[in-house]
């Protein structure tokens, strides 16, 4: 009888140690894949962060090439109250973007996903504004505001023509330009200094209005 106990602690110890190394190696190959899964996120980030700065580099540089021609061609020879409805238009869509890429940048994604799951319409979209923030950011706040600088640089030359006489001097065709120019600058960097306080206190509200604004053409959007 005892040299059957003992048999049967002997084995039961095997068995024991047995699932011990089982576990172990379990736990060894989660590890593993779970390193190997990082590693490859990892690589595909770092080999895919430089894409995104060449793609808006060729984008910036071919709309604002197309909107600098047709500025040029289209807004020198308008009236003065032409040129400032456009300098007004402009400085709003500046201002109103560079408000939405500041608030998608501010955002957390954790109140959009719990809207989602409440089928808060817009909340899709919000989620990816809010998951791709950079790329929303350099176009609201760098492609869409080198566009209205260029248009409004425009416009205000031609207010600026408006104003200047044959009979003026140098000195006071120059205090003209530069006055115009620093009420365009002013005023823009004047809204978006308001705004952005703004957009930062209502972040959340900002991103899921644009949502919504984009949930409008996706009719599955909910």
């Amino acid at each position: 009888m005892k040299d059957n106990e003992k048999e049967n602690e002997i084995y039961s110890s095997l068995e024991e140690s047995n699932l011990e190394n089982l576990n172990l190696k379990k736990n060894d190959l989660k590890k593993n894949d779970l390193k190997n899964i990082t590693n490859k996120a990892t690589k595909k980030k770092t080999q895919k962060w430089w894409i995104w700065p060449i793609k808006i580099l060729v984008i910036t540089l071919f709309l604002s090439l197309s909107f600098s021609v047709l500025s040029e061609l289209l807004l020198t020879n308008v009236g003065i109250i032409v040129s400032i409805f456009i300098i007004l238009f402009l400085l709003i869509i500046g201002i109103i973007t560079d408000m939405i890429g500041v608030a998608t940048t501010a955002c957390q994604i954790e109140p959009f996903a719990a809207m989602r799951s409440r089928k808060v319409k817009g909340a899709k979209f919000a989620m990816i504004l809010v998951k791709n923030a950079e790329k929303v950011s350099s176009i609201c706040n760098d492609v869409v505001g080198d566009i209205c600088g260029i248009l409004s640089g425009a416009a205000g030359a031609s207010i600026t023509l408006k104003f200047i006489s044959e009979n003026m001097g140098d000195s006071v065709k120059i205090l003209i330009a530069g006055a115009v120019s620093a009420l365009i600058a002013g005023l823009t960097i004047f809204g978006k200094a308001i705004c952005k306080k703004y957009a930062i206190d209502n972040c959340t509200k900002i991103v899921l209005g644009v949502g919504k604004c984009f949930s409008i053409f996706n009719k599955k959007d909910k």
